[in-house]
Formats: C-alpha cells, sequence, structure tokens
C-alpha cells in the first residue's frame, strides 16, 4: 500500500503491474452453497479497529443466515447481490449501486453471480440497543444519485447513512460552483466521482473525473479543487488515536 501526497487512486483491476491477490478460501462451514474462489487488494487496513478498505472479486456463493459480522460500505462494480432478510423480504443490488450493510443485521448473503466490489469495513462494537438507524435495515443509494440545482450555496450535502457510533458515514455532495482550497481531513474517505472533476495537490495523478475512484487518509495537507457541477459519492471513516 502505497499513500502520495495523502491521496491514491483505486484502480478496481488492483494496482497496475500487480492487480488483484489470491484471498484464503472462505470457510466452508460459512457455507449454504457454492465454492467460492475470491481476490482482493487492501487500499488501507489498521487492524486495531477492525478496519479495511479496497476491492474484492469472488465467484458465485451463498452464505449461512445470521447476524452481519461489520460495518460495511460496499459499491457495486460488476455482478449482482442479493440480501434476504429472516423474514423472507429480499434486496437485490446490481452493478453501479452503492449500499451499507450494518454489522448485527440478521440476513443472508447471496451472490448468484461473479461480484466485485469496492468497500470500506469497520467491525466497531455494536450493541444490541443502540440508537443508529442503521441497524436494522440495508441501506441502498440509488435514486440519491440525481443532482441537485437551482441552490444558490456552493455545495449541498445529503448525509444517506451513519453507522450506530457515527464513526462511518455515507454520503453524497453537489457542487453548484467552483471549490478551490487546502484541507487536512480527519477522517478516512473512499470518494467516488459521479459526475465532474476533482483535482489534488494539481498533480497529473491527482485528477480525478467521473467514474475515478480516490482513497485519502487523514492528517494531510490536501490541496483540493472541485469543479462546477462535480457529484460526489463518499463513504467515510473516522479512527481515534490508538492509545500507546
Amino acid at each position: 500500500m502505497t499513500v502520495s501526497l495523502g491521496f491514491m487512486r483505486i484502480e478496481t483491476d488492483g494496482p497496475t503491474g500487480q492487480g488483484l491477490m489470491a484471498w484464503p478460501a472462505m470457510d466452508p462451514a460459512d457455507l449454504a452453497a457454492g465454492t467460492p474462489v475470491q481476490h482482493g487488494y487492501l487500499y488501507d487496513e489498521v487492524k486495531t479497529f477492525g478496519y479495511s478498505a479496497g476491492v474484492w472479486e469472488c465467484t458465485a456463493f451463498e452464505d449461512r443466515p445470521g447476524p452481519y459480522p461489520v460495518d460495511e460500505y460496499m459499491y457495486l462494480l460488476e455482478g449482482q447481490v442479493e440480501m434476504e432478510m429472516r423474514d423472507g423480504t429480499s434486496t437485490i443490488i446490481k452493478a453501479g449501486e452503492a449500499f451499507v450493510l450494518p454489522k448485527g443485521l440478521d440476513c443472508q448473503w447471496k451472490m448468484p453471480t461473479a461480484v466485485r466490489k469496492v468497500f470500506m469495513i469497520l467491525d466497531s462494537d455494536a450493541p444490541g440497543d443502540a440508537a443508529g438507524t442503521s441497524l436494522d435495515r440495508i441501506t441502498v443509494l440509488r435514486g440519491s444519485f440525481a443532482a441537485q440545482s437551482g441552490t444558490a450555496v456552493v455545495s449541498v450535502r445529503t448525509t444517506h447513512l451513519q453507522n450506530h457510533d457515527r464513526r462511518m458515514s455515507v454520503f453524497t455532495e453537489f457542487y453548484a460552483g467552483p471549490l478551490q482550497g487546502e484541507v487536512v481531513l480527519p477522517e478516512r474517505q473512499i470518494i467516488h466521482v459521479l459526475e465532474g472533476q476533482v483535482t489534488l495537490d494539481d498533480t497529473e495523478g491527482g485528477v480525478f473525473r467521473a467514474g475515478d475512484i480516490a482513497y485519502l487518509q487523514p492528517g494531510q495537507l490536501l490541496r483540493r479543487a472541485i469543479a462546477a457541477g462535480t457529484r460526489l459519492l463518499i463513504a467515510e471513516c473516522y479512527l481515534p488515536p490508538v492509545s500507546t
């Protein structure tokens, strides 16, 4: 994992010249159907908090019903996922859609086809009586990607989900006008450019256009320029300092 100037480009096939790496086989005891083969690449990992972000691909399978083990944001690049609830209802997520599964959600993951996704995972403590609105539902971002117009302000942020302890958030931003300046982020961010352009640190490799995905590290000064008409889908996670 190499970070340059506080950001990197998430390449959905894995880093150039390296690609996605073979990951260990899943435990057969966790599977209801299939013999999945998985590959992936971690762009960031903080084991202390059970945090990771990267790209994952896998062949078809179904897991066994049960509580989902982590808070996870996903943007589906290829394939289709069906999430089935205990009451028999199901939600289908297709390529080009983003969704969030909260830790503890009682569900079953079904993949009828091979899937590739960008993900952000946080394995936080999730008490069953937490007040967070994300604990008992799947959040799928579809129509919320629509552009907003007619606003007099430079940017509009729409928050779609926060996990129970508010460390992980997913939101969209629309920039009616250009924005330029410096920022030091306190959070880790996956930024998916839906429309427009974002330039980071005035470098050739720092230009992100529609369809590009950037990963931003916290605590480093970034010079950024956001063009008018830009729409962003952002997943961010705040991790407190590790005690020594």
